[in-house]
């Protein structure tokens, strides 16, 4: 059994994949895996998804989740995005007026859950609206402090990851990709090229400065989802 914790091998992560690899199942049984650990006062979800708005319809009736945002409504997505902004700076003023440096040293009454925002696809998302680059830049260099979290998949990850947000994102997932090069700009090597293609769910997993680690995602049933929306 391989465990990961997104606020201690984090605080961001990157997950690459190519077609049929299984990046949407890994997402949903991560999205589970933290649902079942954490009640919804202490982690929400938000999923966006940009490749047709399937990917997240077995968790998106989970207490924990707070929004399912897809392409389908662009302009609904697009605004919902730029309001985490102000979202930001809610979670600032909440810290500066309990004194607080960050999430953990919050007290008493006093309840801030941790903010999880998965995107899946996350190249899409960005070369149709581009402008959100800079705000995903900011999500990720000031989200440890203030409890938000950022999972973000995509094909191409050396293509559609600025620096600025890879920088920030110290848990890398590849499952198959399609060329060396996006297996190097996520995992540091370029054997996430060579996995089984069908092996789905096959993927090699780093944390920091870690070596990478070959793993198997396992596949989430209905029961898992029962379970957690009870």
């Amino acid at each position: 059994t391989v465990e990961i914790d997104l606020v201690s091998d984090g605080p961001h992560a990157i997950v690459g994949g190519t077609t049929g690899s299984g990046k949407s199942e890994l997402l949903v049984t991560w999205i589970l895996a933290m649902a079942v650990a954490h009640a919804p006062s202490e982690v929400n979800f938000l999923l966006i998804d940009f490749k047709g708005g399937a990917a997240f319809a077995a968790v998106a009736g989970i207490p924990h989740t707070v929004g399912v945002l897809t392409d389908l409504n662009e302009s609904a997505a697009h605004r919902a995005i730029l309001s985490l902004q102000a979202e930001l700076h809610r979670r600032e003023r909440i810290l500066a007026e309990s004194s607080a440096r960050s999430i953990e040293e919050l007290e008493g009454s006093t309840n801030l859950a941790r903010l999880v925002i998965v995107v899946d696809e996350f190249a899409t998302l960005t070369a149709q609206l581009p402008e959100l680059h800079e705000l995903f830049a900011d999500l990720a260099s000031r989200g440890r402090s203030l409890g938000i979290h950022l999972i973000l998949c995509t094909q191409r990850p050396g293509a559609s990851v600025r620096d600025a947000v890879l920088a920030n994102c110290s848990l890398r997932v590849s499952l198959r990709v399609t060329s060396q090069a996006d297996s190097i700009s996520v995992v540091g090597t370029a054997d996430a090229a060579q996995l089984p293609r069908y092996q789905a769910g096959r993927a090699l997993l780093t944390r920091a400065d870690g070596d990478p680690e070959l793993v198997q995602v396992a596949i989430a049933a209905r029961e898992d989802v029962t379970a957690v929306e009870n």
